[in-house]
This record gives C-alpha cells, sequence and structure tokens, in this order.
C-alpha cells in the first residue's frame, strides 16, 4: 500500500483508501468493506483515545482477514477485508456499539427516519464503483477542509488544538507570567443563585488569570493543555503570579466575596502563606478556595490537610471541576467543604433524561441542592437539566449574556 503522495509527504489515510480501492478493479472477488459513521455520535465519544481503541476492537478482523483500516478526516472508519462475511465483520462492528453504547444516537427507534444507518456496506465485487467513489468524495472533502495529514490532522495533543510547546517557549511563556502586567488577563466570573420568578442574583465572584488567552499573547498557536504535566507547572507559576498580585491596594478590593482558582499544591506553598498574612482580615471578608477535585482524587491526605488549614484561617471550600459521573461517589460532609462545582456537558443533559436520573437525582440531594454549582453552562440545555435537578446555583457564559441583556 502506498504511504506517500506524489509530493513525497506521507499520505492521507483518505489518499491511501483511494489508491488502494483503484487498484482492487481487477481483484475484487471475495472483498467487503463497511463505512463505520462514529462522525455520527456525539462529540464527547469522538475524542482521540476512543477511537484509537474503537480502531483496537478491529484488530481481529486486521490478523484474520488481512484487512485495512482507515480513519477518516470526519472520524468515520473504513473497513476492507478480504475473504470475510459480513456476519464476520459485524461482530466488531457490535463490539464497537457496546462501547458507545450510552450514546443518544443507539436511543432512537429502530428505522427512524431521522436516524442515518451506522454502517454502510459494500460487497466490493458489485459495489466496486460506488465504494472508489466514497473514497474519493472522502478524500475530496479533507482537501476542501485543508486538513494536514498523519498526526499533525489529530492535532498533536490530546485536544486537536496547536502545536505542543518546547522549552524555548515554556521559558517565553514563563517570563512573561513573571514580568508581564496580567491585568488584561484577569478573568471575573460571577455564581448567580437562580430562583424561579427572581432575577439572577450574584452571591460569589470566581478570580482567575486565563492560561489561554495569556499563552495566545505570548506565543500564539500553541497548545498550553496538550500536554497535562506542563500545563500543571504553568498554572502553578501563574497561581504563584495571582498571590503575589492580590495583596496591592487595588487588587484587595476584589477578594470580598469572591473565590480564587488555585492546585493544592499552591495552597501549601509559601506564597499562599505569604498570601493569607497579607490579605487576612476583617474588612477583606470571607474568601473561597476553589480546589481541583484531580488533586483530591490523586493526594487526600494532602487535600485533608490542606482543607483543616484553610478551614482553620477562615476560608471556605469548594471542590472545582467534578465530572458529573463522580458526583454519586461525593460525601460532601464527609470531604467537610463547602460547595461542589460540576461541569456542564452536553453528556450531563443527555444522562439526566436518561438512564442516570435516578442516581444523579439522589447524588444532588445527599450534597445539598443549595450546595453544587453548575458551571461552564453555555447552553440553554445547563439551565434546563440544572433546575429539573433542583439546583439553584450557575456559572458560564450563558448566564453572563442573561444578566447583561436584562441590565
Amino acid at each position: 500500500m502506498n504511504e506517500r503522495a506524489r509530493d513525497g509527504r506521507k499520505a492521507s489515510d483518505e489518499e491511501m483508501l483511494v489508491d488502494y480501492a483503484e487498484r482492487l478493479e481487477r481483484h475484487r472477488a471475495g472483498r467487503r468493506a463497511v463505512q463505520i459513521h462514529l462522525s455520527q455520535l456525539r462529540p464527547y465519544n469522538q475524542r482521540p483515545h476512543q477511537l484509537r481503541i474503537a480502531k483496537q476492537v478491529l484488530d481481529p478482523l486486521v490478523k484474520r482477514f488481512e484487512a485495512a483500516i482507515y480513519q477518516l478526516w470526519n472520524n468515520d472508519l473504513v473497513v476492507l477485508a478480504k475473504g470475510a462475511r459480513e456476519e464476520d465483520i459485524e461482530t466488531g462492528v457490535r463490539d464497537i456499539k457496546k462501547l458507545f453504547a450510552t450514546d443518544p444516537f443507539f436511543s432512537a427507534p429502530p428505522g427512524s427516519s431521522r436516524t442515518p444507518p451506522f454502517c454502510d456496506w459494500y460487497d466490493i465485487e458489485t459495489d466496486w464503483e460506488a465504494f472508489v467513489d466514497l473514497a474519493r468524495r472522502h478524500n475530496e472533502d479533507r482537501r476542501k477542509a485543508n486538513l494536514p495529514t498523519g498526526s499533525a490532522a489529530r492535532g498533536g495533543g490530546e485536544d486537536g488544538k496547536g502545536n505542543l510547546i518546547g522549552p524555548a517557549i515554556l521559558e517565553k511563556l514563563e517570563n512573561a507570567i513573571v514580568n508581564a502586567d496580567l491585568a488584561n488577563v484577569l478573568r471575573r466570573q460571577q455564581v448567580f443563585a437562580i430562583v424561579p420568578g427572581a432575577k439572577p442574583a450574584p452571591i460569589l465572584t470566581e478570580l482567575f488569570f486565563s492560561m489561554p488567552f495569556l499563552a495566545q499573547t505570548v506565543a500564539p498557536g500553541y497548545n498550553v493543555t496538550g500536554d497535562k504535566w506542563l500545563f500543571q507547572h504553568l498554572a502553578r507559576v501563574l497561581d504563584a503570579r495571582m498571590l503575589a498580585l492580590m495583596p496591592r491596594q487595588d487588587y484587595q478590593p476584589m477578594l470580598k466575596n469572591a473565590s480564587l482558582n488555585l492546585s493544592l499544591a499552591t495552597v501549601l506553598s509559601p506564597e499562599f502563606l505569604d498570601f493569607d498574612r497579607a490579605t487576612n482580615s476583617k474588612e477583606r471578608g470571607p474568601l473561597a478556595i476553589e480546589l481541583p477535585a484531580m488533586d483530591y482524587f490523586s493526594g487526600p491526605e494532602d487535600f485533608y490537610f490542606a482543607r483543616d488549614f484553610l478551614k482553620e484561617r477562615g476560608y471556605k471550600i469548594i471542590l472545582d471541576q467534578v465530572k458529573y459521573q463522580l458526583l454519586p461517589l461525593l460525601d460532601r460532609s464527609k470531604l467537610d467543604i463547602d460547595l461542589v462545582k460540576i461541569v456542564w456537558s452536553q453528556a450531563l443533559y443527555d444522562d439526566c433524561v436518561g438512564a442516570l436520573a435516578d442516581d444523579m437525582q439522589q447524588a444532588v440531594e445527599r450534597i445539598g441542592r443549595e450546595r453544587v454549582i453548575l458551571c461552564r453552562v453555555d447552553a440553554e440545555q445547563g439551565l434546563e437539566i440544572g433546575q429539573k435537578l433542583g439546583l439553584t446555583l450557575f456559572q458560564g457564559r450563558l448566564l453572563d449574556a442573561m444578566v447583561q441583556a436584562k441590565s
């Protein structure tokens, strides 16, 4: 199989599929193909690691039937096998369906006119022309979309956005964090209480520095989230800068009725002790510290130590960035925290109107409706499902826009 394009670069899967399909004109007998429409699944089921696992599920076909597997630009998979019956390939397709069984795509009534098929089948002996058309069409679509080939087409990093950061760019970012005037990078976003019949009421203002905005300013085109450990390092440097700035007279008024988004390592650092000594006064009032849920799960002993210290110093504690699937596992009273932030996503809506509705409702009741904040809400469905669960606290762009429109 030709793995190089005419210009010498590595060929894309679409180009290789076209090349292979065209060469089958005289070798059609006993060959069969299927296009698996993973592109029909919700975006949260099309992440790189899920696509890799889906391809791996089809590995037995590669060994048994000399199958070739192509991942198209839209995440569909095309499998081309020799000497395989449709039932043989269907076994792999069923395993892929099991992986994504909870996707709303599979909840539609069988035969629904609104739901396209999950697979298109081709008997190459009789459908060769149609199969070649399919390959050529996807190759043309990829070219029109101006997508790169190889790993760059998948984005290099896990989220597929921009180039990964090397030592020179890292140093540039660190210097920018230490030396720049970060006023333009400071973000404020309010948490609102929403009660039927009343206007949204702000109850808390989260203060944070926008790492992506800073990176875009200092190193445009580079992906600061592609490497988890690198991102955590930069966030730690940015946290220290925030703690150094906040005691300044022009920043201190912001700390009233506010929360700071910090890592566990930052709270346990000398910089936080300096910040606490400089700002912890009756005039400031209570301040909430938002700690990532990941820090709790990766280091519970350190988390409990930091929690006790913060409570002794009068801080409130918010467990931040909680994935909704973990909510039934949390015991807020045992954790001895004040609030829990769960992250809105389309998947949350799908599960809360479906299979996980009862579990989520019970989890919210156990934690306390008034103790759960649904954050990053940027769609009406976020507000809808939150209110259905009995939540009253929300944060996100949708709420910002609602309040701005009413002001």
